[in-house]
């Protein structure tokens, strides 16, 4: 039995927030003697994510011109070496390292993670085999920050969003490491089934 993840797999980071400057002027009194000018320039208060991948390593780190925007059309990885397919046989698992970059200028940013399947097929099956079509809730997630454990394990259904506590400063950047599993539980109705994982990253002005 085999399991192929066809086609690419998605990382996607979502610009949550575009936030410029404000300000409230009161002034308690103005004499008619003399002019104010006031400029306010929000040019450095851009608010920016970026985002980068790599599969199958738990070494790699992004260099600065792998940075892609990905909040139009999502960043991808792809799986496959060539015309094959990456493999998932049951029992086995599959590493990805996936970083989120906060490129604002000057503004601080609140991160949020979100883990999904962009395209969700429920229970559809194969009118010529009978087997399921999607494998995501099948699968089993770890995500690791450096030491400290985001999902331990968790089944792709049960996966909820994390959100950091302390603000990511501008320039600086998240770099996780992912472990999808796909338990040795997995049977033969599932046989050929295929997802794509969507890391989806939104993130607010701190």
């Amino acid at each position: 039995m085999s399991r192929s993840w066809t086609g690419w797999r998605r990382l996607t980071a979502a610009a949550g927030s575009i936030i410029a400057v404000g300000a409230l002027l009161t002034a308690a009194a103005i004499t008619d003697r003399s002019d104010v000018d006031v400029v306010l320039d929000g040019s450095s208060n851009t608010f920016d994510i970026m985002v980068a991948g790599q599969a199958g390593t738990r070494t790699w780190t992004p260099a600065e011109d792998v940075w892609e925007q990905g909040d139009v059309e999502p960043f991808r990885i792809r799986l496959a070496n060539g015309d094959t397919d990456i493999v998932m046989a049951p029992g086995s698992s599959l590493d990805v390292r996936v970083a989120a970059k906060n490129a604002s200028p000057r503004l601080a940013s609140h991160m949020t993670l979100t883990i999904s399947d962009p395209q969700p097929r429920g229970s559809e099956t194969d009118p010529a085999t009978g087997n399921f079509v999607e494998l995501y809730d099948q699968l089993l997630f770890t995500v690791r920050d450096g030491s400290t454990v985001l999902f331990d394990r968790v089944p792709a259904p049960d996966l909820t969003s994390y959100t950091w506590s302390h603000p990511v400063s501008s320039g600086d950047h998240l770099l996780l490491d992912v472990v999808i599993e796909l338990p040795d539980s997995v049977d033969n109705r599932w046989q050929l089934a295929s997802t794509d994982v969507q890391f989806h990253f939104e993130g607010t002005s701190a």
